[in-house]
C-alpha cells in the first residue's frame, strides 16, 4: 500500500497537493468553528438559524424545535415577542443574531418580552454548556468519518477523477457540519456555509464519471462548469443579500436570501436525482461484477442512513411531550450519516472484502425485528408503569425504572430467541454453506498440517545430511592438512633412527670415524630435525587458526581505532614479508567494536593473499578506510591477476584454494572472524585484473 501511495503521490503530485492543501485549509477552519461551538454558551435564541420571525414590525419567538434553554426558562413559542435582549434594543432578526453572538459567558440572558395573555414581562434564560450535553459527540464522529473519508481517498484515489469529485463533497459536507451553528455570525462563515450546499452537485459530477465516463467529453465539462458558472452567481447573490441584511438589518434582505435558499433546497433534490438515476443506470448497464458491487456499497450507505436520520430528526416532534431544555434527535440521527462516507470508501477501495447483499440482508431484517421488540417495549410501558404507581405508591421516576429494567429482562430473551428463528428460516442456507465451508476449511487445514509436517521433516533431514557432508569435507581437510606435517615428521624421525643407529654400531665396534665422516652425520642429524621441527610448527600453526575459528574467550569486544588494526596488521606483514609496500589511506578517528586480536589477525589473512596475488613486491596494496551512512569499511585492494567469476562464488569455503601447497583456509577464517565481529566481508574482481575485499562495520565515533 505505501508502495502504491508513493507511485500515486509521484504520478499525480500537483493534484495531490492540491487536494490536500485545500482540503488542510478547510478542516482546519472546520475543527477552529467546532472547538468554538463546543465553548459557546447556547442560548436557544440562535440555533443554526435566528429562532425568531418578523412579523408586523414585530419580533416573535418561534423556534424550530420546543426543546432549547429559551423554552426552558419560561419565553412562549409563537407567543412572545422579544423587545430586548441584554438590554440591546430587538427591531429585527440582525439584533437577535448580534445580541447572541456578544454572550460569552454563562451569566443568565435577560429577555425583555411581552405577549397578548400576560404583557410585559423579564425572563432570564440560563445558557446551556454544550459538552455538558452528549449530542455534540455524535456531531464529532461524523465530522471525523468524513475527516477520514477526504484524506483516505486524497492518499490512496488521487488519480482517480470521480474519487476527486466526492473527495470534495464530503470536505464541503465536513465544513456545512461544523460551521453550521454559526451560520449567521458572519460573512466569512456564511460564505464557508456555501461550501456545504455545493455537496450534492459534486455526488452528482461524481456520478459522471464512475464507474465508467458519461456522454462525451464536451458535454461533461460544459455540464460541470456551467453548474459551478450558476452556482458561483447563486452564491454571489445571497453573499449579497446577506450582507445588505447584515448593513441595514431590513428584514426585505433576509427574505431574498431565504427564497435563494429555497431554491437551492429544490436544486440540492434535482442534484440527488440525477445522481441516484446516473448510479441506478450504471449498475444496470455495466457488464462488470466489480462495479456493480461498488454501486451496491454506494447506494447502500444512502439507504440505510437517510430512513433512521429522518426517523430521528423529526421522531420528538412526532411524538410530543413536554416542551423545556431536552436533547435534540437532530445530532443522534446525524450518528446514522457516517454510514455514506464510509461506505463510499469501502464501495471505492474496499469493495472486495466485504459480501454487500449479506450486509445489507441482515440490517433490514434485524432494522424490523428492532422496530418490532420497540412496538413491544411502547406497548407494555405505559401500562405497566400505571400498575406500578397506583398498587405499589412509588414514584413515577422510580416506577420508571424498574418498568424499565423488567420489560429489557422480559425482552430480551424474546428478542434472542426471534432472532434465533430469524436465522434458521431467512439464513439457513448461507449457515448451510458456511458449516460446509468450515468443514472442508478444517479438512484443508488438516491437511497442511500433515504436509508442514512432512516438509519440516524433510528439511531436518536436508539439513541434517548438509551438516555431515559439510563436516565430512572439514574433517577430511583437516586431517589431510595434519597428515602432511605429521608425515614429514615420521620420515624424518625414521631417517634420524637409521643415522644415529649406524652412529652407535661404529661406536660399539671401537673403529675410529674419520673427522668427516662426524661430521656427515651431524649435518644429516640436523636437517631431520629440521624437517622434524618444521612439520611440528606446521600442526602448532594450523591447530591456532582452527582455534581462532571458535573466538578468544580471555578477551571482551572493545572500541578500537581501525588506524590501531591496521598499523599492527602492517607491523606483523612486514616481519613476513619486508620487501612489502602498503599504502595506508586512514586518517581518521574513526572506531569500532570487536575482538581486536580477532581482526587483526583477518586483515592478515586478506593482506597474505593479496601478497601471493601480487606475485612479487613491486606492486603495491591499498589499504583505504570509508565511512557512508554509519558504517566503516576497511578496503584492502591488489594489482593482482583476479579471480574469475567461477571461483568467486566459492572463494570462501573451507579449503577451497587456486594455488598448489595451500590450505584453502584463508578467506574462510577470515569471514568466520569478521562475521563474529558483528561485520560483513565483501569480494569482488575486477576486470583488468586485482581483487578488492571489503570489511564492513558499524561504526563508533570519539
Amino acid at each position: 500500500m505505501k508502495e502504491r501511495s508513493l507511485r500515486h503521490f509521484l504520478k499525480f503530485k500537483w493534484r495531490f497537493l492540491i487536494l490536500f492543501s485545500f482540503a488542510l485549509i478547510l478542516s482546519s477552519f472546520s475543527a477552529v468553528y467546532f472547538v468554538r461551538y463546543l465553548f459557546k454558551p447556547n442560548t436557544g435564541l440562535v440555533v443554526n438559524y435566528p429562532e425568531v420571525i418578523y412579523d408586523q414590525g414585530e419580533v416573535l419567538f418561534s423556534p424550530k424545535t420546543p426543546f432549547s434553554p429559551a423554552v426552558a426558562s419560561g419565553l412562549n413559542p409563537n407567543k412572545d415577542v422579544i423587545l430586548e435582549i441584554n438590554g440591546r434594543p430587538i427591531k429585527g432578526s440582525r439584533d437577535v443574531v448580534l445580541a447572541d453572538a456578544e454572550v460569552w459567558d454563562f451569566d443568565p440572558v435577560e429577555v425583555k418580552v411581552k405577549s397578548r395573555e400576560s404583557g410585559e414581562r423579564t425572563v432570564y434564560i440560563q445558557p446551556a454548556i454544550n459538552p455538558a450535553r452528549i449530542d455534540w459527540l455524535f456531531t464529532l464522529i461524523f465530522a471525523i468519518a468524513l475527516s477520514f473519508t477526504v484524506f483516505y481517498l486524497i492518499f490512496n484515489l488521487p488519480e482517480d477523477r470521480a474519487s476527486n469529485f466526492i473527495t470534495l463533497a464530503a470536505l464541503f459536507y465536513l465544513v456545512f457540519t461544523c460551521v453550521k451553528p454559526f451560520y449567521y455570525e458572519s460573512f466569512f462563515s456564511n460564505l464557508l456555509i456555501h461550501f456545504g450546499k455545493l455537496t450534492s452537485w459534486f455526488m452528482f459530477f461524481f456520478a459522471l464519471y464512475f464507474p465508467f465516463p458519461r456522454f462525451k467529453r464536451s458535454i461533461r465539462l460544459t455540464l460541470i462548469w456551467g453548474i459551478l458558472g450558476i452556482y458561483l452567481f447563486f452564491i454571489a447573490s445571497r453573499l449579497y443579500y446577506y450582507s445588505m441584511w447584515g448593513l441595514s438589518g431590513q428584514e426585505s434582505w433576509l427574505v431574498q436570501y431565504r427564497y435563494l435558499g429555497k431554491i437551492n433546497n429544490i436544486s440540492d433534490g434535482i442534484a440527488y436525482i440525477a445522481y441516484t438515476v446516473l448510479l441506478v443506470s450504471a449498475y444496470i448497464k455495466t457488464p462488470h461484477l466489480s462495479d456493480k458491487r461498488q454501486i451496491e456499497w454506494i447506494l447502500a450507505g444512502f439507504l440505510i442512513a437517510i430512513p433512521p436520520y429522518f426517523f430521528l430528526d423529526q421522531l420528538p416532534l412526532i411524538v410530543g411531550g413536554s416542551q423545556g431544555l431536552r436533547m435534540s434527535m437532530g445530532n443522534f440521527a446525524s450518528l446514522f450519516l457516517v454510514f455514506v462516507p464510509l461506505f463510499f470508501v469501502i464501495g471505492l477501495i474496499k469493495h472486495r472484502v466485504f459480501n454487500i447483499k449479506y450486509f445489507v440482508n441482515r440490517y433490514i431484517v434485524y432494522g424490523v425485528l428492532f422496530l418490532v421488540i420497540l412496538a413491544f417495549f411502547t406497548i407494555l410501558y405505559e401500562p405497566v408503569l400505571r400498575l406500578f404507581i397506583a398498587n405499589y405508591g412509588l414514584t413515577e421516576r422510580v416506577a420508571g425504572f424498574l418498568v424499565t429494567s423488567l420489560l429489557f429482562v422480559f425482552l430480551l430473551p424474546i428478542r434472542t430467541l426471534i432472532g434465533t428463528l430469524v436465522e434458521r428460516i431467512f439464513y439457513k442456507a448461507y449457515y448451510s454453506k458456511s458449516l460446509k465451508y468450515s468443514a472442508s476449511l478444517e479438512k484443508r487445514n488438516m491437511e497442511l498440517l500433515i504436509i508442514v509436517d512432512e516438509l519440516n521433516r524433510q528439511q531436518l533431514r536436508t539439513f541434517q545430511t548438509d551438516k555431515i557432508r559439510e563436516l565430512r569435507g572439514i574433517i577430511t581437510g583437516i586431517a589431510h592438512r595434519i597428515n602432511n606435517p605429521v608425515n614429514f615428521i615420521y620420515s624424518g624421525l625414521g631417517s634420524l633412527e637409521n643415522r644415529l643407529n649406524t652412529l652407535f654400531k661404529n661406536l660399539k665396534s671401537s673403529e675410529a670415524l674419520p673427522r668427516e665422516e662426524l661430521v656427515k652425520h651431524e649435518t644429516e642429524i640436523g636437517r631431520f630435525m629440521s624437517i622434524v621441527e618444521e612439520g611440528s610448527l606446521l600442526i602448532k600453526d594450523f591447530i591456532r587458526k582452527l582455534v581462532s575459528l571458535t573466538g578468544s574467550r580471555s578477551s571482551i569486544m572493545v572500541n578500537v581505532e581501525v588506524m590501531r588494526l591496521v598499523k599492527n596488521s602492517e607491523l606483523e606483514m612486514r616481519k613476513r614479508y619486508p620487501q612489502i609496500i602498503l599504502e595506508l589511506q586512514i586518517n581518521s578517528s574513526i572506531k569500532i567494536k570487536c575482538y581486536p586480536a580477532e581482526l587483526i589477525q583477518a586483515i592478515e589473512y586478506v593482506l597474505e593473499n593479496a601478497v601471493e596475488a601480487n606475485q612479487g613486491y613491486e606492486q603495491a596494496i591499498s589499504v583505504r578506510l570509508i565511512e557512508e551512512d554509519g558504517a566503516v569499511g576497511i578496503i584492502i585492494e591488489d594489482k593482482g591477476v583476479g579471480i574469475d567469476d567461477l571461483n568467486i562464488k566459492r572463494i570462501f569455503d573451507p579449503f577451497f584454494t587456486t594455488k598448489v601447497d595451500h590450505e584453502g583456509l584463508g578467506l574462510y577464517f577470515a569471514k568466520t572472524i569478521v562475521e563474529r565481529n558483528s561485520g560483513q566481508i565483501k569480494i569482488s574482481s575486477k576486470s583488468d585484473g586485482g581483487t578488492i575485499v571489503q570489511f564492513l562495520f558499524a561504526s563508533k565515533r570519539n
